[in-house]
């Protein structure tokens, strides 16, 4: 039996910016797919869509175990059945060029899986009752590596949406955290430049990533941090609530 853990809620002001309405969703990430285990993801999906009332569900990168055609299938075949919303990031295991798997061909894929309803580009936004949602992708696809990197080309696409979007509370996703880790084999390189774009736009309110592989969660400079512990190790996936009528962030580890 899955057993469901209140986290942690966070207060904030709105300082002039107003959230509309509740927003719960779906975040599971670190699945690493492959033919063998799909069938936990399968049963995860049946639990998902027994919920009546999450708007959407991200599945945060690192998809797929290794990046080949047959991984991503089993994949693409499953999110089909997911009876919400779907939005998907790109992790340091989902593609690779010299495979044959880019970028562009894996989210063409996800985009015709999902019957064209998914942005083409690894860097998209959507909006959601009120809510502003910007998909951040630091994956590399020209070489395997164990953490990502969000170059100057990505941090010049985020601060043109957080111009256009600056009267309106937004959440970034994203497959690799910007927290400090132990392991720095792991932990995402050159992460100030970031810091100090994000500094500038106080209506960045949340950012969920996973990679890390534990649970963890913190607030910095007014941005709540959420990192979601990996799917492969035990199931788990989080439910995260947005409330605005009472103000507050939930969050709800599933395992």
């Amino acid at each position: 039996m899955r057993i469901l853990f209140n986290l942690f809620v966070l207060f904030f002001f709105m300082c002039g910016v107003c959230f509309s309405e509740e927003v719960n969703f779906i975040h599971i990430t670190d699945i690493d797919l492959n033919t063998k285990n799909a069938y936990k993801l399968q049963e995860t999906i049946k639990e998902i869509n027994s919920y009546p009332d999450i708007d959407f569900v991200v599945f945060g990168g690192n998809n797929i175990e290794k990046p080949n055609f047959q991984n991503l299938d089993t994949f693409l075949y499953l999110t089909k059945k997911v009876n919400k919303k779907c939005y998907v990031l790109l992790g340091s295991s989902d593609v690779s060029s010299k495979n044959g798997i880019t970028k562009d061909y894996y989210l063409k894929r996800v985009r015709r899986a999902l019957f064209f309803r998914h942005n083409k580009k690894p860097n998209y936004v959507f909006e959601k009752k009120g809510y502003v949602f910007i998909a951040m992708d630091g994956s590399k696809q020209y070489f395997q590596s164990s953490n990502g990197y969000y170059g100057k080309e990505e941090l010049a696409w985020l601060e043109k949406q957080l111009k256009k979007y600056n009267n309106k509370n937004i959440v970034i996703l994203q497959h690799f955290p910007l927290l400090e880790t132990k392991s720095k084999w792991i932990e995402t390189p050159k992460k100030e430049e970031y810091l100090q774009l994000l500094s500038k736009y106080k209506n960045v309110k949340m950012i969920v990533s996973g990679h890390y592989g534990n649970n963890y969660e913190t607030e910095n400079d007014g941005i709540y941090h959420i990192i979601t512990e990996s799917y492969s190790k035990n199931s788990a996936y989080k439910i995260i609530k947005i409330d605005s009528e009472d103000d507050f962030i939930g969050t709800y580890l599933i395992k």
